[in-house]
This record gives structure tokens, sequence and C-alpha cells, in this order.
């Protein structure tokens, strides 16, 4: 490196939630100089807030994001640590199915007896004392075969069978993993008694994340957007920053080979999912510094993710009463044969919406195979439309915009059995000391935001024991 280069302690790649994260905890607690970098021109990554768009006085937001135990989140907990304030909602009060014909509360989607109303409390006080060597014991097995082996009554099972696709966005109990649908539960149990509660941010997805980046600023760290990371740079086992281009190119994408400048630190953080990590770092076997069986590992799961297809709905007046907070979802849709998960983001915040309008966040959940695909996206899209047409009547003559939108990746890896808790990737690449990965795809539980909120704190406490040494 010449001498004259600026040089950072540490390059995070990725300006989602993780990677605001990581650098935020580094700037404040460690004194740290830090730059982040990411390819989209604002912060947010998945929880990207756009204002103003389609017309004054709207916030729109990529996907449907409903956030697990509001105030009392993860999200919550890493803002808190840097000394930042997030301001929510009240909780949502209900979920409500859809049965084929009508919304129904989720209790009356099961109908259940006295004896099976007294089971399912039995169950719940269960998990709620499950300790977590108990729980991890179930991460390679499936909810349906805990159910079986725990919960005699049908009913009893059927409920929560439902409660764990909204918290998986899996349909079918064999394919969701026990472990992470039991710790979900367990740590809504132990902070609000209930099995699943969430809330949405006052200010949007915006107000998760912006005490971050405010923090980064305010201690010295440096956040880079518009900058697509060519590649991470190893020499000798070791990290030593990364590649970026320099200027804009005049050929078209397909033909572009960049010109670039390396940037170094004394370590790089990999904070984009391990689908994406193939961009920046060499997954060729024979020239790759990472093991072969760590490049085989990502390479077998970076597609077992779910998505989602949807619309942002801006209506000129409510489909949906506005005093209701309520999660709306299905198991199955009529005409797109797909989950269905939505919710009026303009019911718990009026900073998000013209006043008189609503919001409404609308999406089916799908998977890699779906939602990679443009003209299966299209074809679910026009059938979405339809099942809209049904569940909410009067949607097409209120609606003065609708945003279609994909996420392929949209809760990190997919909640199946052997692919969460300590099976999924480590924060710490093997045999390079200095190379780390925070993020809802690698180590860490709970539902989206607040998984990937957990990962980047015990990124950053990996580095900071590290810094210790």
């Amino acid at each position: 490196m010449p001498d004259n280069t600026d040089r950072f302690d540490t390059i995070v790649v990725g300006a989602g939630i993780a990677g605001l994260g990581v650098a935020a905890i580094l700037c404040k607690e460690a004194g740290q100089k830090v730059l982040v970098l990411d390819r989209f021109p604002m912060t947010g990554g998945r929880m990207m807030s756009y204002d103003g768009y389609p017309g004054k006085g709207w916030r729109t937001e990529i996907g449907l994001h409903m956030i697990e135990l509001g105030e009392k989140a993860s999200c919550t907990a890493l803002n808190e640590r840097v000394g930042k304030k997030v301001e929510w909602a009240p909780f949502s009060k209900t979920v409500d199915i859809w049965d084929g014909e009508r919304f129904i509360n989720i209790a009356e989607l099961v109908p259940m007896t006295k004896e099976d109303r007294a089971a399912f409390g039995k169950m719940l006080e269960k998990i709620a004392l499950m300790s977590d060597a108990e729980i991890e014991s179930w991460d390679n097995r499936s909810l349906e075969e805990w159910l079986t082996e725990n919960v005699p009554q049908p009913a009893v099972r059927e409920l929560f069978t439902d409660l764990g696709m909204i918290m998986t966005t899996i349909p079918h109990a064999i394919d969701m993993a026990a472990g992470e649908v039991l710790f979900i539960a367990r740590d809504n149990l132990h902070n609000t008694r209930q099995v699943l509660q969430a809330s949405y941010p006052i200010d949007g997805m915006e107000g998760v994340t912006r005490g971050l980046v405010e923090v980064i600023r305010e201690n010295g760290g440096e956040i880079r957007l518009n900058t697509d990371v060519q590649e991470v740079l190893i020499k000798d086992k070791l990290a030593i920053g990364v590649r970026v281009p320099v200027k804009k190119h005049p050929y078209q994408e397909e033909y572009r080979i960049l010109e670039t400048e390396n940037i170094y630190a004394d370590r790089v953080v990999c904070a984009l999912p391990i689908y994406k990590l193939s961009d920046i770092i060499d997954f060729n076997p024979e020239s790759s510094p990472l093991p072969r069986w760590w490049l085989k590992r990502i390479n077998d799961i970076k597609h077992e993710v779910t998505g989602l297809i949807g619309f942002m709905i801006g209506l000129s007046e409510p489909v949906v009463d506005p005093q209701k907070r309520c999660f709306f979802s299905a198991l199955k849709m009529k005409h797109s044969g797909f989950p269905f998960q939505a919710f009026p983001a303009s019911n718990y915040s009026d900073k998000i919406t013209p006043e008189g309008k609503q919001l409404l966040h609308t999406d089916l959940v799908c998977e890699h195979a779906e939602a990679s695909d443009k003209f299966k996206r299209e074809r679910l899209l026009n059938l979405l439309w339809e099942d809209l047409k049904e569940m909410f009547p009067g949607i097409e003559d209120k609606t003065e915009w609708k945003l279609p939108y994909y996420v392929d990746g949209c809760d990190g890896l997919a909640r199946q059995p052997g692919l969460v808790g300590n099976f999924k990737p480590a924060l710490k690449a093997p045999g390079i000391p200095n190379l780390y990965f925070a993020g809802d795809t690698y180590l860490g539980r709970g539902l989206a935001i607040n998984g990937a909120a957990r990962s980047s704190m015990r990124c950053a406490d990996i580095i900071l024991e590290d810094l210790k040494r």
C-alpha cells in the first residue's frame, strides 16, 4: 500500500441495518475510523424508505415490514446501545386470516373446545420454559415433528401451524424449522406474553436506521453511497481492503469492465446476504483464499430463501377501518395459490401518507424460483390483483397508485430445518481472521430485521474482543 493512501480501521460493505449497526458500534464504542460502502444511492438496504414518491406526503418502502416485538425488539436494542431511540406505534391488535370468503380472526379459523384452549395454554407454558439448548436441539427438525411429539390435540397443532406460517413465511409445518419457531414464540412470550406481537415504527423503516447513520457520522465514520464494491482484497490469508470503481464507464452494463482503485483497512465486514457474496469474493475453488468446504456450503444454501412479490398501494380513502391495527394473512390465495400477507401501514403512523389517505402494504410469499423470474413475477402480480379485489371490496376504485415490487430473499435464509441457529454461516471467515460477516443470512436468530440486528451486535462484539487480543 502506498504510504500516502488513506486507511481505515474497518470497511463495512453494505448499508442495511446489519452493516450500519456494526459500523455504529465500532465508531461509538471503539472510536474506530469506519467506512461504510453501498451500491445504492441511499442507506437502508432492504429497508430503504422513499419520501415524496409517488407524490407529496407519501413515504413508501421496499416490501412489507411489520417488526416483531416493537419497542422490545432487537433493532430497538441496537439503537439504544449506541444512544438512539426508535419511536413505535402500538402493537398490532389482531391477526385476521382470509378463509376464502372473508377475513376472520385467527382464533376463529381453528374452532377449539375448552379442553383445546387449556391444552394451548399448557403448550405455551412449556415453550416459555424451554432452555436455549432444548430449542437448539430442534434446529434440524421440523415443527410438524415437534407438534406430533408434544401436542396431541389436532386443533392446537393446526392453530400453532398457522402462527408458524406467519413467523416463517413457510406454509407447511413439515418445512418449518421447529427451533426457530420455538425461539420466536418463547421470545415473544417472555417480552409480551403473546405468541407473536409486532408493530411499526412511527417514521417508517427509516426511523429504525436513521439513528445508526447519525452515530456513524457523529463519531467520524464515513458512508459512501453509489459505490458498487467489486472485490474484497485478500492477501496472505488476511483481508486488506476492497476494490471499488473510480469513474463511470461509457459502455452499457453488460459490456463494462470498470477501472478501479483500492481502499485499505485493518479488517472488512461483509454485511450483504450470502447470495451476494460471490459478487465480491472469489468463489472459484481453484483460486479462492477460502476453503472449499465453506464455498460449497454457501453455494449449496444461497438460494434457500423466500421471496415477496406485491404492491405498495396508495388509496384515496381507506379500504380498512383507519382505527383497526391489524395484520392480514392467508395460507393460500384463490387466484395466485401462494400465502398472502398485508397490513395498512398508515393505520399505525400518520406520518407516511397525506391526511385522509391510506397506505396498504401487500405481498405474496413465494420462493426464489418465482421471485427471480420476471415472467413468473408478472403473472403472479396480475393474479394477486384479482385476489386483492375480492379481499378488499372497492380497492380498484380507491387506488390512486400502486407500485409493484419484489424481494428475492426477504427474511434471509428460509427458516427450514438445517438452515437456522448454529446451522447458519458463522460471523467470521474460516482461515481469514479479519474478515467478518453480518446480516440475516448469518448466525443469529429472530425474524428478518431483528435477526439482522442481533447478527450485527454479535459481529461487533466479536470484533471488539479481537481488538483486545
